[in-house]
């Protein structure tokens, strides 16, 4: 009787090839990203806000080129990490659903876009939010494995026993209570340690507003401005708060703050819920580095 040949198994370079791209393709079949040599800042479309009262801005319809509000979100990848910047006004969860507030959406969910670039919620090592209102917090949750950049001010407000009014929305944000966290105590907060991306305290729209400094070697500084401002047209009428402020006094100083900045570094300044500029920038999965 003949002894069985053992065969060992071949690996042809075909079914190395489809090794390799099954281990690059994630749980929810993202690519996965590559690891860039410089920063890169990806924005993301996340719906549109429909404002007929510019009033509560301290606007007339006439004075302001368009009255509606974008909703933005950001990514920034470094060499060293992930940092997620603002997360949208409807959780991902209601995107379609026809729930209330639902179609204040953008087309495509968070995560989606995320995925598209080879990201999910679990990749991202930073969270940071401008502030807690419910438009910059849809998606917060997220996010509860990252470590949380926020300022005492802030995190004591989102959870203190009474909510802040309106403007708030527990649900989407609830679960950062027990996230890792960093609190921030300072004006300013490098990130990465190398000055490319700072948080910098711009406090008055709520108790511990911030925004965010994003060095890209090609394009420039740019500040991401969350709600310091929300129309164009109050960066020369800077005393024009809206009527919901924290501290109409603290937003003011804040805004002459962070204009000097802007004009030391060179920086151009985002504001995030303006819809023209918005609209006209490049959005993930391009980016700008």
């Amino acid at each position: 009787m003949k002894k069985p040949i053992k065969r060992a198994a071949a690996v042809t370079s075909g079914a190395i090839a489809i090794i390799l791209s099954i281990a690059a393709i994630g749980v929810w079949g993202q690519t996965k990203a590559e690891q860039p040599k410089t920063v890169r800042l990806y924005v993301f479309d996340l719906g549109k806000l429909t404002n007929n009262n510019p009033a509560q801005y301290r606007f007339q319809k006439d004075e302001l080129a368009v009255t509606d509000l974008a909703v933005a979100g950001y990514l920034i990848v470094h060499p060293r990490g992930t940092l997620i910047w603002d997360t949208g006004v409807v959780p991902d969860s209601q995107v379609g659903s026809g729930a209330r507030g639902a179609n204040r959406a953008g087309k495509r969910t968070l995560k989606d876009q995320l995925a598209e670039i080879g990201y999910a919620p679990k990749d991202i090592n930073f969270l940071g939010l401008s502030h807690y209102h419910f438009d910059h917090t849809g998606n917060a949750n997220e996010f509860q494995d990252s470590t949380w950049l926020v300022r005492q001010e802030e995190r004591d407000a989102m959870f203190a026993e009474k909510q802040p009014p309106g403007v708030s929305v527990l649900t989407q944000y609830n679960l950062l209570k027990d996230s890792k966290t960093v609190i921030l105590d300072k004006d300013e907060y490098d990130v990465f340690g190398d000055g490319t991306v700072i948080l910098k305290a711009a406090v008055g729209h709520t108790p511990g507003h911030q925004v965010l400094m994003v060095k890209l070697a090609k394009f420039g500084p740019v500040i991401l401005a969350g709600d310091l401002y929300h129309y164009r047209e109050e960066r020369e009428l800077r005393d024009r708060t809206p009527t919901f402020e924290f501290n109409s006094e603290q937003t003011i100083a804040s805004r002459e703050k962070i204009e000097a900045y802007a004009k030391k570094i060179g920086a151009q300044l985002w504001i995030e819920h303006d819809l023209t500029h918005t609209e006209s920038l490049k959005k993930s999965p391009e980016y700008y580095e």
